[in-house]
């Protein structure tokens, strides 16, 4: 039975909220603010959280930030009466699942933790399977699967490179969990969500009174991480100041938090991912040679989906049957066509971006039979059918603005009659103010 954490301030929304939960066949704990929910996230992480946001003491997002630096990743789901509250949106890009404004509707709010607790449960069980939970059997993923599985098993620290959305993440969760740390946590900072001011008290904690608003001493991502890996994504996206804090962690394997000078010892297996070219950062003077060459240890490139196209219809498969699972629908069929069309699309956003695009068509549509139709009509600037009279067209628009419009002239750079010129505007609805002299 998967277990949810009530968070609110107000004993009714607790009662009743709690009880609509429970008869969904959910275990429900509640908790009246921020700090009473760290400490029982703390003792027994929950599968998910559901947290108002403005609370006296700890607030729902200053809750959310504790969780993640614990090493407790549970779906997070805010519930606010402000609609736009920035620090909740901000968290929504950190890795939290949602927002609902209050009053919750219930349907809304149930669907949700279903589907929440659903993919979380999946997540689960992909990462204790092995590292081939990573999609895909063409070459290019079978070369990526055997270098995993060489150099899981070590302490070494891996430099992932590649294009935003291709699976930088997923390659550094399926090392920790074929790695000797697979039982301690799996701790992924996103350096570029995270406000460079604070990124240092992020990564290594502070002492209370280390600045404004410290009233407590807080462990950091690297303490988070004891006993497991660290995963540092957009590592380019570091700081100087920060670059030198953690160059000195690999060199001497501990580290002070903001504002203090005890001696932590640092205990985690670092894995770095970036989609930028650190040498040319290098170059440039933005990024440490020394901390680049300590981070380069064991080089890992993703590669992008145009060069995996052939893991596409293994990719639809899966995505596509677990949105519907997730939606309680049956799963649609594949059709050739369907394929056909993705497979010739460049794909820029990655497999993100045919996660999305299966996730939309699913929801939105819930086919029986995938089909490029639905591409046609979802997205028509990326799928749309190609007009067969481009070319001509162009060829002919090119030749009126050469000649200045005149259609004699035209018609001899076409190598065709003036007749058959003003046949084939009219075939191609080039109107016959397409010029810019005398006819």
């Amino acid at each position: 039975m998967a277990t949810v954490l009530l968070v609110d301030d107000k004993e009714n929304i607790r009662t009743v909220m709690g009880a609509v939960i429970r008869r969904e066949g959910f275990e429900v704990l509640t908790a009246a603010d921020g700090r009473e929910a760290l400490d029982r996230a703390l003792e027994s992480p929950p599968d998910l959280v559901l947290s108002d946001v403005r609370m006296e003491g700890m607030s729902g997002t200053e809750l959310f930030r504790e969780l993640r630096a614990r090493g407790v990743l549970a779906p997070f789901v805010f519930m606010t009466a402000y609609a736009s509250v920035p620090d909740a949106v901000d968290a929504i890009r950190d890795g939290a699942v949602h927002y609902l404004t209050k009053p919750v509707d219930y349907g809304e709010l149930l669907r949700i933790i279903r589907r929440a607790v659903l993919r979380k449960s999946g997540e689960a069980q992909t990462e204790r399977s092995s590292a081939r939970s990573i999609l895909g059997s063409g070459p290019a993923m079978r070369k990526l699967l055997a270098r995993i599985e060489a150099v899981a098993g070590s302490e070494a620290t891996v430099l992932i490179r590649g294009e935003n959305g291709t699976g930088k993440e997923l390659a550094a969760r399926a090392i920790h969990s074929r790695s000797p740390r697979r039982s301690g946590p799996f701790v992924p900072v996103h350096c570029a969500a995270l406000n460079p001011n604070l990124l240092e008290s992020e990564l290594f904690g502070h002492e209370a009174g280390a600045f404004t608003g410290a009233l407590r001493r807080k462990d950091g991502y690297l303490e988070a991480a004891r006993g497991g890996t660290l995963f540092l994504d957009e590592v380019s996206e570091i700081g100087s100041e920060t670059q030198v804090k953690l160059l000195r962690v690999l060199q001497e394997r501990a580290y002070s938090r903001v504002g203090g000078t005890d001696l932590v010892r640092a205990d985690f297996r670092l894995l770095a991912a970036t989609n930028r070219n650190l040498e040319t950062l290098v170059a440039e003077g933005a990024f440490r040679s020394d901390l680049y060459y300590r981070l380069d240890v064991v080089p890992l490139s993703v590669p992008p989906l145009r060069d995996r196209r052939e893991d596409i219809p293994e990719l639809v498969e899966h995505f596509a049957g677990r949105v519907a699972a997730a939606e309680g629908l049956d799963r649609p069929s594949v059709s050739a066509d369907f394929l056909d069309t993705l497979g010739r699309y460049a794909w820029p956003g990655n497999v993100r971006e045919l996660e999305n695009l299966v996730e939309r068509l699913v929801v939105l549509y819930r086919p029986r039979i995938l089909e490029s139709r639905l591409l046609e009509e979802e997205a028509p600037d990326r799928f749309g059918r190609p007009d067969p009279d481009a070319r001509e067209r162009r060829e002919t628009l090119d030749a009126l603005r050469q000649s200045g419009g005149n259609k004699s002239a035209a018609a001899r750079i076409l190598g065709i009659s003036r007749r058959a010129l003003y046949y084939r505007m009219g075939r191609l609805g080039i109107a016959d103010g397409a010029r810019s002299g005398n006819a």
